[in-house]
Formats: structure tokens, sequence, C-alpha cells
């Protein structure tokens, strides 16, 4: 012992407080978070860049055919893309949380952050998908339909035995005071064959996506991860969901794989390929006055947001949420299989979708040939001088 104390006081008082002090001190700093290098100015550039471009003005757009569409009062598939421009909204909004995270190969920010990223990462996957395949079973419905009335016309003889097929008029007496008087009652039978509804679906692909991120909103955490190999690198912090047992594990991995990777992948490939069989064929008939909905422009918008999402954002399903299902426990960033350089262009490429999608489809709607009438600008009348949607 190279210190002689003439107490046992001496001797705890400077152990303590002198030969351990260096040991407290690196403990302390490796649990603190870690430390960030100074911003690269390219770095810097790009992502004010994507920010003014992509997400900025991809808000806008998604918003102005959000306004369109509501002050059109539309329904049917129209429905569909109601639901998928707000949820574009929702991509936007935390498409920069992932960015830097991936840029910096650690999460930066807090704990809250954290849950709300990882919850609505999940929530607008889920949605956007459902959505999609919800607006292709709607428009091949919409196509049995109006080929069933087409049928329904040819084989009556004429228009007037055509009517008094579908209409029926019932008599009734209504009684008042004192007259008794004779009333005809026009029931149309027709109404409910006039459009399919949306209701039901659009609800039940709402509750599919709050379901599915649920456990995401109550268990994601950031795990903090020290690099064994090397002393020299920097602490590694991961957004991730926490698990207590290797059976909730196992039964979470099953879940998000049935309902995010396999179930929407195969339906979007069977509900794709009847859009595009039922939209040539829809050439061959005009469609029926009956029905409400402009048929043929619902099977374009299925099957250009059905071919938008597997240029765009398949990838991600089978490049990114795959592989960190199947790396798991090992907790990884996002796009683990890639270069950085790759990942972050297939990240950019996924949130390109919420710009571009918006973008075309409010060229579509204002394209004459689809006959849709919704229109996005306000303009001042000439008479009051009042904004009105026009």
């Amino acid at each position: 012992m190279d210190d002689d104390y003439t107490s046992i006081e001496d001797y705890f008082s400077n152990e303590v407080y002198l030969t351990h002090s260096s040991d407290y001190e690196e403990l302390l700093g490796n649990n603190s978070r870690p430390e960030l290098s100074p911003r690269d100015p390219t770095e810097l550039v790009l992502m004010y860049a994507f920010n003014a471009v992509i997400v900025a003005t991809g808000i806008v757009l998604n918003l102005v055919l959000v306004k369109g569409i509501i002050g059109a009062k539309s329904n049917g598939a129209l429905l569909f893309v109601l639901q998928i421009a707000l949820i574009d909204v929702l991509t936007l909004l935390t498409c920069n949380w992932e960015l830097y995270y991936y840029i910096r190969r650690t999460w930066i920010f807090s704990k809250l952050h954290c849950t709300l990223y990882s919850g609505l990462e999940s929530f607008t996957s889920v949605a956007v998908v459902y959505f999609i395949i919800g607006l292709n079973f709607h428009s091949i419905s919409s196509y049995n339909l109006a080929v069933e009335l087409s049928k329904n016309a040819l084989a009556t003889p004429d228009a007037e035995s055509a009517t008094e097929s579908l209409t029926e008029e019932n008599n009734y007496e209504v009684a008042t005071d004192s007259i008794s008087q004779k009333r005809s009652l026009t029931i149309d039978y027709r109404y409910k064959k006039r459009r399919i509804s949306v209701r039901l679906p659009i609800l039940l692909v709402w509750f599919i996506a709050a379901s599915e991120s649920l456990p995401l909103f109550l268990f994601a955490d950031i795990e903090t991860l020290n690099p064994a190999d090397s002393a020299e690198q920097p602490i590694k912090q991961y957004c991730t969901e926490l698990t207590n047992t290797v059976a909730n594990h196992n039964i979470v991995s099953l879940m998000v794989i049935a309902i995010r990777i396999i179930l929407p992948s195969v339906a979007l490939v069977i509900t794709l390929a009847q859009t595009v069989i039922k939209f040539y064929r829809g050439k061959h008939f005009t469609q029926p006055d009956e029905i409400e909905e402009n048929v043929a422009f619902s099977l374009k918008l299925s099957i250009f947001l059905s071919i938008s999402y597997a240029v765009f954002t398949l990838q991600r399903l089978y490049g990114s949420l795959l592989q960190e299902i199947i790396l798991q426990p090992k907790i990884v960033p996002k796009y683990p299989g890639f270069n950085p350089i790759v990942g972050i262009s297939l990240a950019v490429l996924h949130y390109t979708a919420s710009f571009i999608r918006p973008l075309v489809l409010i060229i579509m709607c204002k394209q004459k040939s689809n006959n849709v009438d919704i229109t996005f600008t306000c303009q001042k009348r000439a008479e009051n001088n009042s904004i009105s949607l026009q």
C-alpha cells in the first residue's frame, strides 16, 4: 500500500473520493446521452431542401385535396382518397424523426418523441395500405353493380316496363278530422342499388390501424447500447418496442408480419389485378344512369394508388420492417441490410409518395375526360367580392 493512514476514517475518505473518483465520472459519462458530432453542412442543406420541397409542399397539396373533396361533398371512392390524404399529412409530419434517426444512426430525441414516432409510423403505414385495398374493393363492387344494372336494363323490353319493375306505387288512406283522403306513395327500389356504402370499410380501417399501433404507443421506449468491441465508439440509443418476455416478443412479431406485411401484400396484388381487368372490360359498355358514382374514374384511382404504393412503399415492408423483425432481439435501425446511402434513399423514396399522390390526384380530378366536379381554388365573385370555393 503506497499511502499510510493514521485512522480508518482517513482510509475510506481517501479511497472513495480520491482513488475511485475517476471511475464514477466515467460511469456517469457512459450513461449520459450520446454526444453528437457537429452537423455536416451537406446534411443540413439536404434536410432543408427535403423539408421545403417534399414535406411542406406535400402537406399543402394534401390539404388542398382534402378541401376540394369536402367542398364538393363527394362520396364513394373520393372518401377513401380523403382518408389517404389525411394519412399522408401525418406521414410527412413524422418523416423528420426517421431521417435524423437514420442519418445519425442513433436516437437523438426524447422518450416522448420516440413514443410518438413509433406509434404514428405504425399507424400511418397500416392505414394507407388498407385504405388503398378498401378503395380497390369498392371500385370492383361498383363495377359489378354497374354491370348488373346494365344487364337488367337490356333484359327489360322498354324503358317504361323497366321503371315499373324497379318502382312500385302503393296506395294508402290517411284519416284526418272528418275526411278520408286517398294518397299515393311511390317507393323507389333502385335507391339501395345506386351506390356502394363506404362508411363501414373506412371505420374498419381506422380501427385496424389504431389496434396495430396501440402497443407501440404504450411500450415504445429508448434502448441504450454500449459498444463492446471498441471503447472509443460512442454509445447508441435506439427507439424500439420493449417486450418483457420472449413469448410476448414472438407473438408481437408474428402479428406484425401477418397484419403489416403478408396480408396487405397479397390483398394489394389480387385487387390490383382485378381492377386492371375490370377497367379494360368497362370500355365495352356504357355506365347506367342509376349509378351515381363515376365507376371508370374509381378504377383509375385504384390502379394509380396501388401502383404508387408498390413503387414507393412496398420496398419498406421487406427491406426495413421484415429485416428488423428477423434480426430481433438484436436492436437495429431502419434498413439494416443496406449501406447508409441506399438506406436513406429508400426512406426518402417512401416519404416522397405522400408528395406524389396528392399532386397526381389533383391533376386527375382536373382532367375533363374524368368528369369529376371538384375544384381546388378560391375565386372572388364579381358582384360582392366575397370569397367562394370555385
